[in-house]
């Protein structure tokens, strides 16, 4: 501890573009910890955008970015009676709970920084940056950008539009709204979008630029309408990606990516070897993966069989041929994790090493999937009771990845 306040002291001594080549270099765990050797530092290491930005950019060039695992933990208290029901009550102060967990099982809690209530929820991630939002009806409101590793946190207006109801031949009046938040590289930006599939042959979509501060609204073809549906897309190499299956139509699913920069539509061609057996009248699902490797990624697997898949990877953007299959994977092979072939699971990421990161009731587990071999559970973390002492009360969480960065949007 001694020789660490010498090095310290000695700094001051050094020209200050050469302190600052120095903290460029050092883990973000490391530099919150040196913001109490002077104001300036401080100032420099949690305010100053221009030094995020070079200290994200050297993490990245030499793959040195620590990620970390949001665990976000929705609590619902069941009503009693002979037959309870849950709902979310916004009033019940059960607010969703903040997590981040490192190396499997290193735990921090993390206080949100500004009022929330039971609708609070994470809508993504980038570059450090978390988009918190409360869900409302037909739409989303105090949205939010926030940084977990400097607590950096930005309110985001809200946009001036709701979700328009579609009317379903089987369910009735329903609401669609598909959000993605990415970075456009070319301008250093970072948007928000909303796709609103409501009436008409059209697709709302609204963007939000964290540089300019506005909500913009453009609209896309009809052909760009059939199936979408509510979720997140998923960001990688510049765009939204999401899945489009056609509702009511024989053709092939295909893939949609929102291009941040020329804020339009376009097609990105699936592997064709998916559907070439669909006589068995046992349709292929598949849907977009986040793959820390920054590769577009899916997870295909039948309607009727969900307890195996596939994942794939598209290893050269934008090239068809490119397409890899990365691994099977079979419930069955895990009877340790899985009590039932039947299990409801999720697929919450891919590891830059190939690893699926799935979320199953409360736990999290790291399964190791190489080619043709049986999967192998490498690491499992159980996640605590949310509000214990209240009773019927009970939680789903959902996992994302996320960088430990020093990034900012002013």
């Amino acid at each position: 501890m001694v020789n660490l306040y010498k090095s310290m002291s000695s700094c001051f001594d050094l020209p200050e573009d050469i302190v600052v080549k120095i903290l460029c270099r050092l883990p973000v765990k490391s530099l919150i910890r040196f913001t109490c050797v002077s104001k300036r530092w401080r100032s420099m290491i949690i305010s100053d955008p221009k030094f995020g930005i070079s200290h994200f950019q050297l993490a990245s060039q030499q793959g040195t970015l620590r990620r970390k695992v949001l665990l976000t933990s929705y609590p619902t208290v069941r009503e009693p009676g002979p037959r309870p029901s849950a709902c979310y009550d916004p009033n019940s102060k059960l607010p969703p709970r903040f997590q981040s967990l490192e190396d499997k099982y290193l735990v921090k809690n993390f206080t949100f920084p500004s009022k929330k209530n039971a609708y609070t929820e994470e809508m993504g991630s980038c570059n450090g940056l978390v988009l918190v939002g409360n869900r409302c009806f037909g739409g989303y409101e105090n949205l939010s950008i926030w940084n977990l590793s400097t607590g950096f946190f930005r309110k985001i207006p809200s946009p001036s539009v709701r979700v328009k109801p579609i009317k379903s031949a089987d369910q009735g009046y329903m609401y669609f709204i598909n959000c993605g938040f990415g970075h456009e590289l070319a301008s250093d930006d970072y948007k928000l979008v909303f796709i609103l599939c409501a009436l008409g042959h059209l697709v709302e979509v609204h963007i939000f630029s964290l540089r300019a501060n506005i909500w913009k609204a453009i609209t896309a073809p009809h052909l760009s309408r059939a199936g979408w549906d509510s979720g997140q897309g998923t960001f990688s190499n510049g765009a939204i990606h999401r899945v489009i299956h056609c509702r009511g139509q024989s053709t092939d699913p295909v893939i949609y990516a929102f291009d941040l920069a020329e804020e339009e539509f376009r097609r990105v061609p699936l592997p064709p070897v998916l559907w070439q057996n669909e006589e068995d009248r046992n349709p292929t699902e598949i849907t977009t993966l986040v793959h820390l490797g920054g590769y577009l990624c899916i997870w295909s697997r039948k309607r009727y069989n969900p307890d195996k898949g596939e994942v794939w990877a598209m290893t050269e953007y934008g090239v068809p041929e490119s397409w890899v299959k990365l691994f099977n994977f079979k419930v069955r092979d895990l009877p340790d994790v899985f009590a039932s072939l039947y299990s409801t699971w999720d697929l919450c990421f891919i590891t830059e090493s190939g690893t699926m990161v799935i979320s199953l009731r409360k736990d999290l587990f790291w399964i190791e999937c190489h080619n043709e071999e049986k999967p192998i559970c490498s690491g499992r973390y159980r996640l605590e009771e949310v509000h214990p002492e209240v009773p019927g009360c009970f939680f789903r969480f959902h996992a994302t990845a996320y960088d430990e960065t020093l990034l900012s949007v002013a």
